[in-house]
């Protein structure tokens, strides 16, 4: 995805793929900007676990080399909801280990900066996206001095997404027999739209209960005994709270919108994650 950037790899995906996405740039990863988006920052966050556990013998330069990548391409990505995830990670990452995050930032940013003046087509290109994503909304502070202001912003960034929300509301408002147990699993029929929201989406198919379970389960990984792998526990605790927050924003995490492997990578991710921890117990 990086060679794509820089002008050396072409798009390797179909022309319907190209239209459909506007020629966005992601490797051999899926089009959609969420896909590069999150399977980097779940490899990131895996790799800040890694780096941060002690007992784990690694290769520094490698893995700081592997965070870099991971980042640039994050940068690249251009998906607001994998920046929102990102900014909730590394705010626990600086609440829980102060010490550890200032020495990773110094480092990380060192390397950052190395590779940012070594191409300064890097830097124009996220520069480009970030303007084109994000900054193009928010020309300053007065942007966001109000709520009116705020609730403007997020109408912009958010890509019709808060129209989607109030849509799925009024709609179990209208239907409050559909709350308790759903419409049926993966059963968008009545509405016509994905909500973007995974659990606007949950209690309409699987109801309040179904909603009770997932959260359940996914918050089962945070209650996981971990004090002999704190770095462990850093990563798999942080990729849980950031995926708790973007998932208010899409639905990466479910069945129908598994957008090219997200879900699998995820559970797979939680494995490595876990398993040296029940071998530590």
């Amino acid at each position: 995805m990086i060679l794509q950037n820089i002008g050396l790899v072409p798009f390797l995906w179909s022309e319907v793929y190209r239209i459909s996405y506007h020629g966005f740039l992601s490797g051999t990863f899926g089009p959609n900007k969420i896909v590069l988006g999150m399977t980097m920052l779940i490899s990131f966050i895996f790799l800040i676990g890694i780096n941060s556990e002690k007992q784990i013998k690694k290769n520094k330069l490698l893995l700081y080399s592997a965070i870099t990548i991971a980042a640039l391409c994050i940068l690249f990505s251009g998906s607001r909801t994998t920046y929102l995830g990102l900014i909730f990670f590394l705010l626990y990452f600086f609440f829980t280990k102060t010490g550890h995050f200032m020495v990773f930032g110094i480092i990380g940013g060192v390397l950052f900066v190395i590779l940012i003046v070594s191409s300064p087509m890097i830097m124009d290109r996220i520069s480009a996206t970030l303007e084109n994503r994000v900054t193009y909304a928010i020309d300053g502070p007065e942007d966001i001095s109000s709520y009116e202001d705020f609730t403007g912003v997020y109408d912009e960034l958010g890509a019709g997404r808060s129209e989607l929300h109030v849509m799925y509301v009024k709609y179990l408002l209208n239907k409050p027999l559909v709350i308790p147990f759903g419409r049926g699993f993966n059963n968008r029929l009545g509405i016509g739209s994905s909500a973007h929201n995974m659990y606007l989406s949950l209690i309409n198919e699987v109801g309040i209960v179904g909603l009770i379970l997932f959260l359940r389960w996914l918050i089962s990984f945070m209650v996981i005994i971990k004090q002999k792998m704190p770095g462990l526990q850093l990563a798999l605790n942080g990729l849980i709270i950031a995926l708790l927050v973007t998932l208010y924003f899409g639905e990466h995490l479910y069945v129908y919108r598994p957008l090219f492997g997200i879900l699998g990578f995820f559970m797979m991710i939680c494995v490595l994650l876990t398993a040296p921890l029940r071998k530590s117990t």
